[in-house]
C-alpha cells in the first residue's frame, strides 16, 4: 500500500498545521467521493429515463382488452416479430416488444402460433395476446367477417358466395328482425316513413358457423353480437340521455360509419348530424333540417336494387331531387332505415357527440380525417379544395 509511512506517535507529534492539512485532504476526498456517487446516481437516472426506459422497458397494456374486437390474420411464413409488429399496428398490444418479451419469458412460445384468423381485442397485454394466439381452439377455421360499414345487401351477397346459400334465403329471414333477436323497442315511436329493417343490426365481427348453419342461424348470431355490444356500452341509456330514440341514434351511427374516414372524427360527425337536425340557426344556414349525407342517397340506390355511385362520379344534384326519398339535402329528418352496419366506435360516437357547432365536413387530410366547418362558404373555400388536393375528391 502506498501512502504516509509515519508511525502513530510521529503523527501525534506532528505540528497541528500538518494535521489540519490531513483533515482538509480527507474532507476534500470525501466531498469528491460524494460528488462522484451523486454523478453516478444522476447518470444512472438519466440513462434509465432516456435510454434504458425507451429501449429495454416495453410499453404494455394490462388485462384482456377493452372490448373492441380486432380480427387478426397470421400469414404463412410469419416470424414472431412479424406477428408482434402486426399486433401493434392493429392496436392489439401497446408495443411489439411487449409481445416479444412475453414470448421469450414463456419459452419462445410465440413460435408455436399457427397461420390463420384469430379474434382478439384492442389494448391487450402482451401476455394475454400471446396466450390467446397460442391456443389452437382460438383459431377461426371457417370464419366469416362482417366488415364495418357494409350494408345488409352486401353482407347477404358475401355470405351467399362463401356458403352457397341463396341471397333470397337471407332476405326472407331478414323480413322479421324481431324473430332474429332484435328487441321490439327498436321499432317503437317511429316518425313519418321509418320501416322495420334488419339494417344496422348485423354487427361487424368475425363469426364461425357450424356446418349446416342456415341463413337464419347466421343472421341470429350477428344480431346476438349486436345486442351484447349495445348492452356493454350502454347505448340505449346514452341515447335517451341525449333525448333521442335508440333507432334515431342507430341511424346516426350508421351514417357516421359510412362517412367517417378516421375513428377520431366519429363523435364530431355525430355532432354535425345532430346539429343539422336540432341546432338553433341550422335551418338558416342549411335551408332545412336535412342530414345532407351522400352515403344516405347512395344507400337509397341499394335499397331500390341499384348500384351505388362513387362520390367522385356524383354531380351533387342527386341529393336535391325532391322526387327521391333518399335525397339528403331536401328531405327533412331521418330516413326509412339505418344505412350500414356500424362498428362499436361509431355506435359510441353517435351517443357521445362533441359539443362542436359544425354543420359541414368533408374527408380532406391524408390520414382520412375530415375538415369541419360551420358555413357552406368555409366548406367550399377551405374544405373542398383541401379534399381535392389530397385526392379525396
Amino acid at each position: 500500500m502506498l501512502g504516509d509511512f509515519r508511525t502513530e506517535d510521529e503523527r501525534a507529534d506532528a505540528p497541528r498545521s500538518h494535521r489540519r492539512k490531513d483533515s482538509g485532504k480527507s474532507l476534500i476526498a470525501m466531498t469528491l467521493v460524494v460528488a462522484l456517487f451523486a454523478a453516478i446516481g444522476f447518470g444512472g437516472w438519466w440513462a434509465y429515463n432516456n435510454v434504458i426506459k425507451d429501449y429495454f422497458v416495453a410499453e404494455d397494456y394490462s388485462g384482456e382488452g377493452n372490448g373492441t374486437e380486432v380480427t387478426i390474420t397470421v400469414e404463412e411464413g410469419w416470424t414472431v416479430s412479424d406477428i408482434a409488429n402486426h399486433l401493434e399496428e392493429e392496436g392489439v398490444v401497446a408495443s411489439a416488444k411487449a409481445f416479444l418479451n412475453a414470448s421469450e419469458d414463456n419459452g419462445d412460445s410465440g413460435q408455436s402460433i399457427q397461420p390463420g384468423v384469430y379474434l382478439l381485442q384492442e389494448e391487450m397485454s402482451g401476455a394475454a395476446a400471446l396466450d390467446h394466439l397460442t391456443k389452437p381452439e382460438n383459431r377461426v377455421v371457417n370464419g366469416f367477417t362482417v366488415v364495418e360499414g357494409k350494408t345488409s345487401f352486401e353482407i347477404y351477397a358475401e355470405l351467399s358466395e362463401k356458403y352457397g346459400i341463396p341471397v333470397e334465403e337471407f332476405e326472407t329471414a331478414a323480413k322479421d328482425p324481431v324473430a332474429l333477436g332484435v328487441p321490439e323497442f327498436w321499432f317503437e315511436n317511429f316518425e313519418s316513413d321509418q320501416v322495420v329493417s334488419i339494417e344496422g343490426f348485423l354487427f361487424p365481427s368475425t363469426y364461425e358457423f357450424d356446418e349446416g348453419a342456415t341463413a337464419t342461424d347466421m343472421l341470429k348470431a350477428m344480431v346476438a353480437k349486436f345486442n351484447s355490444v349495445i348492452e356493454e356500452i350502454d347505448f340505449v341509456a346514452d341515447a335517451e340521455a341525449l333525448g333521442r330514440e335508440p333507432w334515431q341514434a342507430l341511424q346516426v351511427a350508421s351514417i357516421v360509419q359510412a362517412e367517417s374516414g378516421h375513428p377520431d372524427d366519429d363523435a364530431k360527425i355525430a355532432a354535425v348530424m345532430y346539429n343539422r337536425l336540432y341546432a338553433d340557426g341550422a335551418v338558416d344556414e342549411l335551408g332545412c333540417n336535412c342530414l345532407g349525407s351522400e352515403a344516405i342517397w347512395n344507400y337509397g340506390r341499394e335499397f331500390e336494387g341499384l348500384e351505388p355511385i362513387p362520390s367522385s362520379d356524383m354531380t351533387g344534384d342527386e341529393m336535391w331531387d325532391e322526387d327521391n326519398r333518399w335525397a339528403a339535402s331536401v328531405n327533412v329528418g331521418y330516413y326509412p332505415t339505418p344505412i350500414s352496419s356500424p362498428s362499436q366506435a361509431a355506435l359510441e360516437g353517435a351517443v357521445n357527440p362533441t359539443d362542436d357547432t359544425y354543420l359541414y365536413f368533408v374527408t380532406a387530410y391524408p390520414d382520412g380525417k375530415a375538415y369541419f366547418s360551420n358555413t357552406l362558404e368555409e366548406h367550399n373555400a377551405e374544405g373542398i379544395p383541401l379534399a381535392e388536393e389530397n385526392g379525396w375528391l
